[in-house]
């Protein structure tokens, strides 16, 4: 479960909580009739998801638009998804040089996912990671997985395995490349607000 998801269904059960132990309060210790300590418990309750409740990380972000939130929602949820199916996959491999690959290529798909969770204004320009390449990731390990399961070791399946244990390495450094490139872009951004502040303060503009 997303992050923001998982602190909304906390709140709403710590609110609920604390709705009937208000009513509860109202009702039994104050003595106010049923009728007005439950308009009373369910105004507070309203009132305290109005000003507590936890916010939508895209609306907070700037993306306002309804399309997209519901569709970025959807590629970070798929792909949490995909994510827990290649751990799954990662943990059954057997062969000690292809698990460590395949840890480290889950590990970085993590942070990635992790990364888009907290900035997801970026999703948008990332959606190939979502569309494509978890896809074809999780695509290839499967099948290695399936072969490797059936102790076939004919030449034609022995080469395809190969190409595939290879293809883990490229998999990774296309991960890596990814995931710099976004730290990147965030330097940059970074770069261009600590000029603009230097900049200010020359000017005495502040």
């Amino acid at each position: 479960m997303l992050t923001y998801r998982r602190n909304i269904v906390i709140f709403d059960i710590l609110n609920t909580l604390f709705g009937i132990l208000v009513f509860f309060i109202l009702f039994s210790v104050l003595k106010i009739e049923i009728i007005i300590s439950g308009i009373l418990a369910i105004l507070i309750y309203i009132g305290c998801s109005l000003l507590f409740a936890p916010n939508n990380k895209l609306v907070l972000l700037g993306i306002k638009d309804s399309n997209k939130q519901k569709e970025y929602m959807e590629l970070l949820d798929n792909g949490y998804e995909t994510y827990e199916k290649i751990l799954k996959l990662r943990n059954q491999l057997t062969k000690p040089q292809i698990k460590e690959k395949c840890t480290a290529m889950v590990n970085q798909i993590a942070k990635i996912l992790k990364y888009l969770e907290k900035h997801p204004n970026k999703i948008g320009q990332n959606k190939k990671f979502f569309t494509y390449y978890l896809e074809t990731i999780l695509k290839i390990v499967n099948s290695y997985y399936d072969l490797s399961v059936q102790n076939v070791h004919t030449k034609e399946i022995e080469e395809v395995m190969g190409k595939a244990e290879n293809s883990l390495d490229i998999i990774n450094k296309s991960l890596d490349e990814q995931f710099s490139k976004m730290l990147q872009n965030d330097a940059l951004d970074l770069d261009t607000e600590i000029d603009l502040l230097n900049n200010s303060i020359k000017m005495k503009d502040f």
